[in-house]
């Protein structure tokens, strides 16, 4: 029999905080919140509170199981929010939801990258949310022909970047009370 790369712990880690990222995502109306304030999208939630949402359980999972955790638990949301529905609603073409787990994914994998330091790994939340935002945009915008207003891409650029370190910061604070 063989013995698999992460332990049973590691596994209930990435599924539970993979779990906790995917419902937050689906059930808390981000949309509605940006609307409200009169952010148009797409993906100005992502843009806003990605590090809340993705960033923070992302950059965790990679700090409690020290090895790809990280990307398997961004892979793992991806899937599941895509179990529950199509990635930003569109379902033409079929694949479209693909875009999702290519941008979840390449995030997990710019946080696993960037976690090699304390600020590298803060960074590296920014980057990754970023980089998931920017694919997403080009995705709706190429599939849809709706594109972010251009006097608000810098804003949700920046806001991106931001939300994405905030995430991380979280949760190298959270992973130090954790791991003590």
């Amino acid at each position: 029999m063989e013995k698999s790369y992460f332990t049973l712990r590691e596994w209930a880690i990435i599924v539970s905080l993979a779990l906790a990222s995917a419902l937050i995502n689906t059930y808390i109306p981000i949309k509605s919140i940006t609307g409200h304030f009169g952010i148009p999208g797409p993906a100005a939630g992502m843009a806003l509170f990605g590090g809340l949402i993705f960033v923070l359980w992302i950059s965790l999972a990679r700090l409690l199981t020290k090895k790809y955790g990280g990307i398997i638990t961004s892979i793992l949301i991806a899937t599941i929010c895509l179990l529950i529905h199509p990635w930003y609603g569109v379902v033409e073409p079929s694949w479209f939801s693909l875009y999702g787990i290519v941008g979840l994914g390449c995030m997990g994998v710019i946080i696993e990258l960037m976690s090699k330091s304390y600020w590298r790994g803060v960074l590296g939340g920014g980057l990754g949310n970023l980089c998931c935002l920017v694919i997403t945009w080009l995705a709706i915008g190429f599939h849809t022909c709706i594109w972010v207003p251009k006097e608000f891409a810098p804003f949700l650029v920046l806001g991106a970047i931001a939300s994405g370190c905030i995430g991380a910061l979280l949760a190298q604070e959270i992973g130090k009370v954790i791991i003590r």
